[in-house]
Formats: C-alpha cells, structure tokens, sequence
C-alpha cells in the first residue's frame, strides 16, 4: 500500500515528539488560587481594608471634619459600653427580632403550609406576599407614612368607617405605638421571605413519608409535629439567622418613618439611627455633636457581636438539625 502524501516524513518536524512538560507539585497544589485571586482581591479592596481602616479610625478622637487625629486608644469602646444609648437602642432592635421572628416562624410557616396545598391561583398568591419584599425599604418606608398620616391617610379614615374609630390615632407619634407600627411595617416587608423559604423546604419532603406516619395511624396535627417540622430544620435555621441580620441591620425603615432621633422620645431608636446620628448628626445637631470616630467604634462592636451571635446560632441550631 502507497504511503499517503500527507503521512508525516522521518525527521519532519511533524514527526518530532515533544516532551509533555508536567506541571510541578506547587502549581498542582495551588494552581486553583489563580481564579480565586480576582474574588479575593476584590473583597480585600471593598471589606478587609475599609474594616482595618474604620478600626485605625475608632482608635483616634477624629470628629468626621478636618484632618485632625488624635489617638485615644481604646477610649471609644469603653465610652460605647457604658453607654446607655447605645444599650437601649439595642433593646429595640432586640424588640423587632424577637416580634418578627416570632410572625414568621408562625404566620409565614402557616402561609407556606396553605400555599404547599396546591390551592387555586396559588401562583398569584406567591407572587402577591413576595411583592413587598422586591419593593425597597425607602420606599415601604413612605407607603406606609402616607397610609398612617393623621391627614391624608387611610388606616384611620377605615378604622371610622367599620366604626372602630376609638383605634384611630398617631401611630408614629404616640410613644405607645410607635415602635409596634415600626414593627408591623417590617413584618410586612419580611413576610415573604419566610413564606418562599418554608415552601421551598415544604416541597422538598416526600409525600411517602406522611402517606406511611398517616397509615401508621398519625393524624394531621402528628404529621406535621413529628413528620414534617423536623424536616423544615435547615429553612428554620437559614430563616431565624437571616432575620437576625436583617432586624439589627434595620436603618431605612426606621429613618423614614420617625426619623433620625428614633421619635417618639427615641422609642424607635436602632443601632443603625443611632449610629448614624453620632457619625452625622441629626436633626437639632451642632458640628460639635458629630463623632465619626465614636460612631465607628459602636459600628465595630455591633459588627463583631452580630458575628459571634451568629455563629453560635448557627451552630445551635445546626446541631438541631442533625438530632432532629
């Protein structure tokens, strides 16, 4: 058989073998580092330096105007510590958590338990209690300003109307309902997060499960307690940590709402009004009220404070999921 014209001749350069180069024991060990670079430097760029950098603050008497610093050392934390602002705007935001968490591991889960049954036009209705979480927090802020306005409201122009007219009042001004209203509006706002997040675990379940608790002779209520809330273990733990972040975050809707001074009489006061206000001033506020570097320091214990909550939530709560 006649040798093809296009085989490769000896001594051609097509014909030569070249040695296969092996990469060394480091680039087989830490090559994947590369792609991991650009993440890392960009988080390096945009959290780690700035965190290094508002701690190098905390530790100066720096008001936030001018160039002055002077370094105090620790004189801020302890100042932030004994101070009973800081504590009481803390048991407000301890106020919200513990209110919201409570509606949506019991209003949310029921939601989700409904809407798991499959019923008629059940993809609206997901859509409909998920709105309000897509809206941003500015803007629930003043919906809800408008709705409760003493003026041109319309909660207690209603509250007349089916004659319950002795509820209506100021409900943002009055020390009573204040942070209840601040409270209810934020519920609102979260309610979709624990409906989408129970429904998801809900659906996750297999039916065989319940159709054998429900032939070993379980009844609705069995099957539920013993069947299926044991395995809605991993959205409890992802709802409760998550709404944890997000109440003692909360700043918007409160700023909207009642302002930076927490009115009435700070009775909706947060960490995060509080904190903007000491960095910024507020209103009433002279440039010699404004302490940037005070303001960063409480940042900074309400950053590793919520860091350590959480990861001993997280691993309560994991541990629960295992025995459950």
């Amino acid at each position: 058989m006649a040798d093809s014209p296009f085989a490769a001749r000896p001594g051609s350069a097509a014909s030569t073998k070249w040695p296969r180069r092996v990469p060394s024991k480091a680039t087989q060990k830490y090559g994947h580092l590369w792609f991991v670079l650009p993440g890392l430097m960009f988080f390096c760029s945009v959290m780690i330096f700035p965190s290094v950098f508002a701690l190098g603050i905390s530790l100066t008497n720096w008001s936030g105007l001018g160039n002055k610093f002077q370094f105090i050392g620790l004189d801020n934390f302890t100042k932030a510590l004994s101070h009973w602002p800081f504590y009481r705007a803390a048991l407000n935001n301890l106020y919200i958590f513990t209110a919201i968490l409570i509606f949506q591991h019991t209003v949310g889960l029921f939601i989700a338990v409904q809407l798991n049954e499959k019923p008629r036009f059940m993809q609206f209705y997901r859509t409909v209690l998920f709105l309000p979480v897509i809206i941003s927090l500015v803007s629930t802020g003043f919906i809800w300003t408008l709705m409760l306005s003493s003026n041109i409201g319309v909660l207690n122009p209603m509250l007349n109307y089916i004659g319950l007219g002795f509820l209506a009042r100021n409900w943002l001004s009055d020390p009573a309902t204040a942070l209840p209203t601040v409270i209810a509006v934020t519920a609102w706002n979260s309610l979709g997060w624990s409906v989408v997040l129970y429904l998801a675990g809900l659906q996750s379940i297999p039916e065989e499960l319940k159709q054998a608790a429900q032939i070993d002779g379980a009844n609705g209520w069995q099957v539920f307690w013993r069947v299926i809330f044991p395995l809605l273990s991993p959205s409890f733990t992802s709802l409760t940590v998550l709404t944890f972040i997000g109440t003692f975050r909360t700043f918007d809707v409160v700023y909207v709402l009642t302002g930076p001074l927490g009115s009435p009489a700070y009775r909706t006061d947060v960490l995060g009004t509080l904190i903007y206000r000491t960095a910024f001033g507020g209103s009433g506020f002279s440039n010699s009220d404004i302490q940037m570097s005070f303001a960063i320091a409480m940042a900074l214990i309400l950053f590793f404070a919520m860091t350590l909550i959480c990861w001993g939530m997280i691993i309560v709560l994991r541990k629960r999921e295992i025995q459950s």
